[in-house]
């Protein structure tokens, strides 16, 4: 009897060890984490109009170099948890890129070890309810210059030379991603509609003088369907006005359309800072195609016109108006895939300023007022 009762215990727990076993090995079937990234570096040659010019090792020619993780946990009912960590990279000195801690000139880092800078966030998601996230990410019209940009937002060639510029030649901290955010993300099944809605925050004290510097919110609307695929974003971004940084607006739409024999961009933007001496207002807009070429490349092609519409108080350095400040930037490349991971490419892009404008293809140093801005690259990219 009793050795009919320690064997039935014995049984008992080897079941118990069982059960738990197959449990724990379920939640890891049910769980995954990813380490991806890409590395993009090539021969880049850039040269302003006043006859300088830099020869470098440039890199994110067509892709932006990077490393990340990212992870999902099925929690059953159609729920996941899910985290993503992406920090871009400099492979031409084993550097990573500088972030910003709090969407204000003051929360600006310097590169050096990686930083998490492109995404950085914990969400939770549902199949029918969409997605909300929490941490850093892109802007909603970021999201517009990446996918409506015939260059991706990348490369001498890329859009954001003239739209990540704020009222100055480089970005304001919220032209591309944002810190402390939450975000909603419709679900997947809505018949080619997507969407997502961000708030941010500048994390600072209520009775400062700048309680509101870094707060922002915006959203993105699109509709994908066959060929087409078009989506408008709107972001806004609150800074006390000072003679660089003020109020910063920035609104745009775009869209695809593949015919077969082409692909076809087109892209516009509307910025406006509000500088403690008028507002600066820039209209940019862009067109753009890619043409599939021997089989496993692609021809890119892209032409942009930038509209300075400033109010006349604001003036330029040398004391002219600054709505004179245009620029004309156009820029062909080839991507060749040498498989579905790694390709080659090249890219030539100039810059046309007018008035006393400094725009700058990316990677270049900024010309003398008025002149031009050119460059090339050749490279090659590998994705993991």
């Amino acid at each position: 009897m009793k050795k009919s009762t320690k064997t039935s215990t014995k049984k008992r727990a080897l079941w118990m060890w069982s059960a738990l076993g197959l449990a724990c090995g379920a939640a890891h079937a049910q769980s995954s984490v990813t380490l991806f990234g890409v590395v993009d570096l090539g021969v880049q040659q850039t040269r302003s109009g006043d006859g300088g010019k830099v020869t470098a090792l440039g890199n994110g020619g067509l892709s932006t170099s990077r490393i990340g993780f990212r992870g999902t946990e099925d929690l059953g009912s159609g729920l996941r948890a899910g985290f993503w960590l992406e920090g871009s990279l400099n492979p031409d000195t084993g550097a990573g890129r500088a972030t910003n801690t709090n969407n204000q000139p003051s929360g600006a880092t310097t590169a050096g070890p990686l930083t998490f800078d492109r995404m950085s966030y914990v969400s939770l998601s549902h199949t029918q309810w969409g997605e909300v996230r929490a941490g850093r990410d892109f802007i909603p019209t970021h999201y517009n210059s990446i996918y409506f940009d015939p260059f991706n937002a990348n490369g001498v060639a890329r859009a954001g030379n003239l739209t990540f510029a704020g009222a100055g030649t480089g970005p304001l901290p919220t032209a591309i991603a944002g810190s402390n955010t939450l975000s909603y993300w419709l679900p997947g099944k809505l018949g080619g509609l997507y969407g997502m809605a961000m708030v941010g925050t500048g994390e600072n004290l209520s009775n400062a003088p700048n309680s509101d510097d870094g707060n922002f919110a915006g959203l993105r609307l699109g509709y994908a369907a066959g060929a087409f695929d078009v989506a408008a974003a709107f972001t806004r971004s609150q800074f006390s006005s000072t003679a660089a940084i003020g109020n910063y607006t920035h609104a745009n739409v775009g869209g695809t359309w593949d015919a077969g024999f082409a692909k076809f961009f087109a892209l516009y933007n509307r910025v406006t800072v509000q500088l403690a001496a008028g507002s600066v207002r820039k209209n940019t807009a862009e067109i753009g195609a890619h043409i599939p070429a021997f089989e496993v490349g692609r021809i890119r092609l892209s032409y942009a016109y930038l509209d300075d519409r400033s109010d006349t108080s604001v003036r330029t350095p040398g004391g002219q108006a600054r709505s004179g400040d245009d620029a004309r930037q156009w820029g062909v490349g080839y991507v060749h895939n040498l498989s579905k991971r790694t390709a080659l490419y090249g890219t030539y892009a100039r810059i046309s300023n007018r008035g006393e404008a400094r725009y700058v293809v990316s990677g270049g140093a900024a010309p003398a007022a008025g002149r031009s801005s050119s460059g090339w690259e050749l490279g090659v990219r590998h994705t993991f």
